[in-house]
């Protein structure tokens, strides 16, 4: 009787370790709001919307006989398939499912590290290639507008100024929308796990 009574003694001493354990504020917040898991998920979100835009650049570069324009969405379609490469290795990076011990904190700091070096990166090389995207539907809408070759439609003084113009807006467009984009699926997201980062360093 004795020996049963003090299993159940220990059973409810273990119990009662675990869940104050589990209860500790911020390992509680870890759990129950898991920033790396979210980020993983938009991860996956956004290869999927960046397989089909590859799909819509190879269908443009095959429907549409224009070098030029075959040329530019080429371009195009490298710099995506290289960002979707980079985003399915990140996606491969995160693991959501690591111990509650010490090396969380490693873990977590590691992914937070990588990621926000994979959205820099991202924007720096997207810099170069909003020009072309936007020289290569600059060209393609003039084509399907005009009926002209890309020739006969670029060969005016006015077409040259009207696509000057349509790069200096377009770009830094282009380059905002994406960074808001890019802010919009990740950065409360990250925010989070930097404020778990420092929490986690507070109890340390």
């Amino acid at each position: 009787m004795n020996n049963q009574q003090n299993w159940k003694d220990d059973v409810n001493l273990v119990d009662d370790d675990l869940s104050k354990l589990l209860h500790q504020p911020n390992l509680s917040k870890l759990i129950s709001h898991n920033p790396l898991q979210k980020i993983k998920r938009n991860l996956l979100i956004n290869m999927i919307y960046g397989v089909l835009i590859c799909l819509l650049y190879l269908f443009i570069i095959f429907y549409f006989q224009i070098w030029q324009v075959q040329i530019a969405i080429s371009i195009v379609l490298i710099f995506s398939l290289w960002a979707l490469y980079t985003a399915w290795i990140q996606y491969k990076k995160i693991d959501i499912s690591h111990p509650l011990n010490s090396s969380l904190l490693v873990e977590l700091k590691r992914n937070y590290k990588s990621i926000n070096h994979w959205i820099k990166s991202q924007q720096k090389v997207a810099i170069a290639i909003y020009p072309i995207s936007a020289t290569g539907g600059f060209m393609l809408g003039g084509v399907i507008g005009s009926g002209k070759s890309v020739e006969a439609f670029m060969n005016k003084p006015e077409i040259l100024i009207s696509l000057c113009i349509t790069l200096i807006i377009l770009v830094p467009l282009c380059y905002y929308l994406a960074k808001w984009m890019s802010n919009y699926a990740f950065g409360k997201h990250l925010k989070t796990l930097a404020q778990n980062i420092k929490d986690l360093e507070t109890e340390k």
